[in-house]
């Protein structure tokens, strides 16, 4: 099947799916941006929202937090953030967990929501606690792990989080098969939870939502 097909039998599979609303929790959004991640989330949902699925983000930025509703269907909730010392990446984004949790909490309490998107390790505090309490899928991206990033002295409080989290999602998408391999190896993460694929494709957006469209079917 050549790559035209293929997008057009996901779009057909995604837009005549089930899926209603799904909620994207990252880090990063435009205009803020630290990493690839920041375009893929919005790439993302811009695709989902064309595709008829409402979407909730859930984000941080570093001096503003409001809530911007866009073309109708997208819903943008930047976090407050009121401590003003960090000692450390590792204590910010514990002591941003909670703001993060209370946003999730008040669209699940509202909304018909089918899938939950974590991209990259600075949201993954707000898993720990919540896995069984959250009956949507659960997704997560990224392009890293403790072991791959710089060694800190809050190394091992970031690994134990990543192991804490890594078993509750239903897939982790990664950007290389040596990455795979580790979170495979080193959390005991099922090999079958982990889809491999550059971020840096222009289809990446097609091959989320083919795993959209396939959790969903299940």
């Amino acid at each position: 099947m050549n790559h035209e097909k293929k997008s057009r039998r996901i779009r057909i599979l995604v837009s005549k799916s089930t899926i209603k609303g799904v909620v994207l929790i990252s880090f990063e959004y435009p205009p803020r941006r630290l990493s690839l991640f920041s375009d893929i989330v919005q790439n993302v949902a811009y695709q989902l929202i064309k595709n008829g699925t409402k979407v909730w983000i859930i984000t941080f930025d570093d001096w503003r937090s409001d809530i911007d509703i866009v073309k109708k269907k997208l819903v943008i909730n930047r976090i407050p953030y009121n401590v003003t010392d960090n000692i450390s990446n590792y204590s910010m984004i514990i002591n941003l967990k909670p703001n993060y949790q209370s946003a999730l909490a008040s669209i699940l309490n509202k909304e018909k929501i089918d899938i939950i998107h974590f991209f990259n390790w600075q949201v993954l505090p707000l898993v720990i606690s919540w896995e069984s309490k959250l009956k949507q899928k659960l997704v997560y991206s990224t392009n890293s792990i403790q072991s791959t990033r710089e060694n800190t002295p809050t190394a091992e409080g970031m690994k134990k989080i990543e192991q804490l989290s890594m078993k509750a999602f239903d897939k982790i998408i990664v950007d290389s098969k040596e990455l795979a391999k580790s979170i495979n190896t080193d959390y005991s993460v099922d090999g079958q939870k982990i889809v491999t694929q550059s971020f840096k494709l222009k289809k990446y957006v097609t091959n989320i939502l083919e795993v959209y469209s396939e959790l969903i079917g299940k």
